[in-house]
């Protein structure tokens, strides 16, 4: 993965929100789909209930025009089981997550908040997986900056967090080198 020049965490996170509208997700015809073109991307005619892989961004589009329906549907769960496993842990251990996790989560939250009408099912269902989404955000994040302010974090760490995490762990990593340089001017 390539950044930007300008090195912030807003850049960075730029960058990766593009791979990840880039990247091919999986989902199924809820009707027949003649042959279009969306955004230059060009879908072959698909049967109801045929599955197949489109970019992210179109699956969005294609969500909202209600002609497909996500594939993966178990995401809730795996969010579940992480923030189970992530208590489980002490506060210096991390779970591994899927790099592509956080993707799948921003995508699934935008599509159900567009879906939210006034029943109270729809907002039921988008606060539940919010809250869950959030809870495990929480845990990871505390467990991060406090692997961040170790003078020695683990060696795996790269390959336990994903890389939104990573980008938080070296700007905090940075930050309090620094800080700690400045207070007691010494390098760890």
């Amino acid at each position: 993965m390539s950044f930007g020049t300008e090195n912030s965490i807003a850049s960075m996170m730029n960058d990766l929100q593009v791979e990840s509208e880039l990247s091919l997700v999986k989902v199924i015809a809820i009707d027949d789909i003649d042959e279009t073109e969306i955004g230059g991307f060009k879908i072959e005619y698909k049967e109801t209930d045929s599955k197949f892989d489109v970019p992210r961004w179109v699956a969005y589009i294609l969500v909202e025009k209600n002609l497909v329906k996500l594939a993966d549907v178990g995401i809730e769960i795996e969010v579940i089981n992480a923030i189970s496993k992530e208590k489980m842990l002490g506060v210096h251990k991390l779970s591994n997550l899927k790099p592509d996790l956080y993707k799948k989560l921003n995508f699934l939250l935008k599509n159900l908040r567009s879906k939210l009408d006034n029943s109270r099912e729809s907002s039921l269902e988008y606060d539940k997986i919010s809250t869950s989404v959030y809870d495990l955000i929480n845990i990871r994040i505390n467990k991060i900056i406090s692997l961040a302010s170790l003078p020695f974090p683990p060696d795996d760490i790269q390959k336990l967090i994903t890389p939104e995490e990573y980008l938080l762990f070296d700007t905090v990593r940075s930050n309090i080198h620094e800080w700690r340089k400045l207070m007691i001017g010494d390098e760890f």
